[in-house]
């Protein structure tokens, strides 16, 4: 009898010791996560260097316009590209400017090479100056275009906003595709 209960406290040894392990992997995870999102950001950070920053005073004051559309292009480029892809409707409704101000917002940025401009179909991609502001790693020069495209309201067909509910679009497997657990 002896044995056998000297059994059963070692099965329930074996048996702590395993949710012990398991209790601390967990914990363990929870400090990497609390850790790895302690300074986490929504909407990320970009870099400026100070010169750039003297920059963007003699910017303000020699076209103000184009100091605001600069913002909004800074606010929304994408990390690792440095671009967004925004239509003039959008950034008149943004910043509260005429077309013809947009226009020449955009022209001063891509002459004083604030910005360099792709067309993108009727709108246009804008590629920050790395050396002014970056998102993401110095002296990345990559040319990937997954840029942020922003889509304001103004630029919807009437009655956009109606729509309740997309209806799913169902996927169909062949008998060979299913998976059973």
């Amino acid at each position: 009898m002896e044995n056998e209960s000297i059994d059963d406290l070692r099965e329930k040894l074996s048996k702590t010791r395993k949710l012990l392990n398991l209790t601390t992997d967990k914990l363990n995870d929870a400090i990497i996560e609390q850790n790895r999102s302690k300074n986490f950001v929504h909407g990320g950070y970009y870099m400026m260097s100070r010169e750039a920053e003297k920059n963007l005073r003699a910017l303000q004051q020699e076209s103000p316009a184009a100091s605001l559309v600069f913002s909004v292009i800074r606010e929304h480029m994408q990390i690792g590209t440095n671009a967004v892809t925004i239509s003039n409707s959008a950034l008149c409704k943004i910043i509260n400017k005429s077309r013809a101000t947009i226009t020449r917002a955009i022209s001063h940025l891509a002459k004083h090479n604030y910005v360099q401009i792709i067309k993108t179909g009727n709108v246009n991609t804008y590629v920050v100056n790395e050396r002014i502001a970056f998102a993401g790693s110095p002296s990345q020069r990559k040319a990937v275009f997954s840029a942020t495209v922003v889509a304001h309201e103004c630029e919807q067909e009437k009655g956009w906003d109606e729509v309740k509910k997309l209806k799913a679009v169902p996927v169909i497997y062949s008998e060979s595709e299913i998976v059973y657990d």
